[in-house]
């Protein structure tokens, strides 16, 4: 009998094994924005460079291969269209926040026009509706910025804040950390604070001591500092950031879906800002070893690291480097940088509010260089310096202050760079999963989404999800009289009348009123002023029948 009950549980176990899949409990996505797969051997040499013990960063066991990454219509893409992807499985078009693109002549995937600005669910509103998980995000950017957005808004333009920064408010994510401060206006957050929320706004001690969700912490009145600038008495690092996250995240029972971004990385890159770049992305692969050691302890847990594009491809070696410096010795390749203080972007910001005499000082203080009357012309020629003597007309390249000072700092260094813009090469991606179900090898965008909906237990769900609480209010409300009043710039109401009764929808909130009484929706509603279409659940035509 012994034996015949010990063969019975054997083969129960062998069939749940092959029954259920290897999902997990908690999903950590963690983006390095704007890293191209060169900045890692870069990162890891620099790292070797400042201590020679630590010669692997802490991604480098859980790298897993190649991942192609691009927009619906285009091979390079931008930060909104393609964290999209990872967040709802579509492809869409540059600036596109989790919103269904525009038919094209030059499209790379199938896209139906009837669709077009459609938004689309994402992983963390499926994680929080269908399996009533907590979420969180944290990132160094500001909370509007797209690849934060992504997960939580829904736009057709990134750069519209105000239509943004609303939505990711009312989505009620449960712990945000990062920057945007100047964002978060008074009426959001006293929203928040009627939802139980804590909020802090540029206080890292009070947020140390917050030990439980939910609550949103901002630094900075846009971005946080970068990490070459960070003062840790003001700011946390993202390391700490991405431990307090989990720290609340993880006392919620059903689990929880965290995205994390190294923001500037990215951005350093645009600037063509290497030292900058570097330690942003060392800091990045800190908080990636926070997520590591907690999936390992926990084990139920899965770690997902992931770029969403490159950008300026930075070398070690260029053109412009001296011939014969594939001799140079580590360190004389990485010291030329080692008195650089300020991130090219504070440079050019101190640099346009004074004179040009005034730069010299400047460049001796914060980089210890010396700067020639030539140094001052092809600097006073940026596009954004008000004070320059040079004419506008005069001024060659049109390129920002800061882009330049990134040239000038980095023409007498050996690193290189293709653009200042974003980059078209396949990225790396790192995964770690307690039950060691991962991708290897090269897979699409789409497929990486596929892959962490199965995880998460969302196989074909979100299509689903699109379809019931974001459908289009003409289809909603047929039949019905149905107008849209503009009360203020991005602000718009859907009122719909059927008899007696009466639906009011605010934009970009979870608040609608029937009859005058408040309802609270699991979702936001979306206006589309490109096609003059309300987005919201089908079932508040219930309220009106």
């Amino acid at each position: 009998m012994k034996r015949l009950f010990f063969c019975n549980v054997l083969l129960i176990t062998f069939l749940l094994a092959f029954a259920q899949p290897n999902s997990v409990k908690n999903v950590i996505v963690m983006i390095p924005d704007g890293t191209s797969t060169s900045l890692l051997s870069v990162a890891r040499w620099y790292q070797i460079y400042q201590d020679p013990s630590q010669k692997n960063l802490n991604i480098d066991p859980f790298l897993k291969g190649l991942l192609g990454t691009h927009s619906s219509d285009a091979p390079i893409g931008d930060s909104a269209p393609t964290t999209s992807c990872y967040m709802t499985g579509q492809p869409t078009q540059t600036s596109f926040v989790s919103t269904y693109p525009v038919k094209t002549d030059h499209d790379l995937v199938p896209v139906d026009a009837a669709r077009a600005y459609q938004p689309l669910a994402t992983l963390l509103e499926a994680s929080k509706q269908i399996h009533h998980k907590a979420t969180g995000l944290v990132f160094t950017c500001e909370f509007p910025h797209a690849t934060p957005a992504d997960c939580a808004a829904h736009s057709y333009k990134r750069s519209r804040y105000n239509v943004i920064a609303p939505q990711m408010v009312h989505n009620l994510v449960d712990v945000v950390i990062g920057g945007g401060v100047s964002y978060l206006l008074p009426e959001y957050q006293q929203f928040l604070k009627d939802h139980g929320y804590q909020v802090f706004l540029n206080d890292p001690k009070a947020m140390a001591n917050c030990h439980k969700a939910p609550f949103w912490s901002l630094f900075g009145q846009s971005s946080m500092s970068y990490e070459l600038e960070r003062d840790a008495q003001e700011q946390p690092s993202l390391e700490e950031m991405t431990l307090k996250a989990i720290e609340a995240l993880s006392q919620e029972p059903n689990g929880f879906f965290l995205m994390v971004e190294g923001s500037k990385v990215d951005w350093a890159a645009h600037d063509n800002d290497a030292k900058a770049a570097l330690l942003d992305f060392i800091a990045f692969d800190k908080a990636c070893k926070v997520a590591f050691d907690f999936a390992q302890k926990d084990g139920q847990t899965l770690v997902v690291v992931l770029p969403d594009h490159g950008t300026s491809a930075i070398t070690i070696g260029s053109a412009k480097s001296n011939h014969g410096y594939d001799k140079l010795s580590l360190k004389q390749i990485m010291s030329p940088i080692d008195d650089y203080t300020l991130s090219a972007w504070t440079m050019a910001e101190k640099m346009k509010a004074v004179e040009t005499s005034e730069w010299p000082a400047l460049f001796e203080k914060y980089f210890n260089l010396q700067i020639t009357q030539p140094d001052i012309e092809f600097l006073q020629s940026a596009k954004d310096y008000k004070l320059s003597p040079m004419p506008e007309d005069q001024r060659k390249g049109n390129e920002y202050m800061s882009r330049l000072v990134g040239q000038f700092l980095y023409s007498r260094t050996y690193f290189g760079f293709t653009t200042f813009g974003h980059t078209g090469e396949n990225v790396f991606y790192a995964m770690y999963h307690p039950q060691h179900d991962v991708l290897t090898g090269y897979v699409t965008n789409v497929q990486l989404h596929e892959y962490l909906c199965r995880q998460l237990n969302l196989t074909d769900s979100l299509p689903k999800l699109t379809s019931e609480i974001y459908a289009d209010h003409h289809q909603v409300f047929e039949g019905f009289t149905t107008t849209i009043d503009s009360l203020a710039p991005n602000h718009y109401k859907l009122v719909v009348k059927n008899k007696k009764n009466t639906l009011e929808a605010d934009s970009y909130t979870n608040i609608v009123t029937v009859n005058k009484k408040s309802v609270e929706l699991p979702s936001v509603v979306v206006y589309m002023d490109k096609n003059k279409t309300f987005y919201l659940p089908k079932n508040l035509r219930n309220y009106l029948e």
